[in-house]
């Protein structure tokens, strides 16, 4: 696989080695793929947080990214039935 790293795209050369470093992988392939795995496993965690009794707005402001949001809503009604 190559991934286009000229021009417009050149901000990926840094973006890819600092996502490495922050995950402890020496090369930019190794990077991709603890990216890869770590976003997998996030977004189920995220998923679990959004629907968690301890969800706060203020949280899930805290967790949301440009890419992915975590919306949280108090929802409430009142039924009469007669």
């Amino acid at each position: 696989m190559r991934i286009k790293s000229d021009g417009k795209y050149e901000y990926r050369k840094d973006l890819y080695d600092q996502a490495g470093e922050l995950l402890g992988e020496s090369t930019r392939s190794k990077g991709l793929d603890a990216s890869a795995e770590f976003t997998r496993r996030m977004m189920k965690n995220l998923e679990r947080a959004a629907n968690h009794p301890d969800m706060t707005a203020e949280l899930a402001e805290i967790l949301s990214t440009p890419r992915v949001t975590l919306e949280y809503r108090v929802e409430s009604r009142v039924q009469v039935n007669e």
